[in-house]
């Protein structure tokens, strides 16, 4: 059965306190899954901030997504909630959420929950590769 859109409640966004990226990934084409879950995580621990996490400590999350015909670089949501991005999850590649609770940074991706102390954390202890590379160790 078809969504009706017009009657469809219309997401409001984020709060102050947190932060929805999404990104569309133009240069997936005749790339393997890994080499491209690779080249979207290089891109995520290069441009990840801890000070943008402390900012947005509900939830900081980053979704990449497959270009389309629909989703490409002029993609905008409508307002009338006809079209959003949830609308295109079937396209989506890797999603990354970062959430603060008392003095503990927990990252989800790939379907995994890591923890982090806040205290003495530098940029490399929040990247994905690092935190991967952590999970395999523990699953050995």
């Amino acid at each position: 059965m078809p969504i009706d859109a017009w009657e469809r409640k219309i997401w409001m966004g984020p709060s102050s306190t947190q932060k929805e990226e999404n990104y569309v990934v133009y240069n997936h084409l005749c790339k393997s899954e890994q080499t491209l879950i690779d080249s979207i995580i290089a891109f995520n621990d290069r441009t990840i901030r801890l000070d943008s996490i402390k900012k947005y400590p509900d939830s900081y999350c980053r979704s990449f997504f497959r270009r389309s015909i629909i989703l490409n670089k002029d993609y905008r949501e409508e307002a009338n909630g006809s079209d959003i991005i949830y609308d295109h999850f079937d396209k989506r590649i890797l999603s990354f959420e970062w959430r603060i609770v008392n003095d503990t940074v927990y990252v989800d991706f790939f379907d995994k929950r890591c923890k982090v102390p806040l205290t003495g954390v530098d940029k490399d202890a929040i990247s994905i590769s690092k935190l991967f590379g952590l999970i395999e160790k523990e699953q050995r």
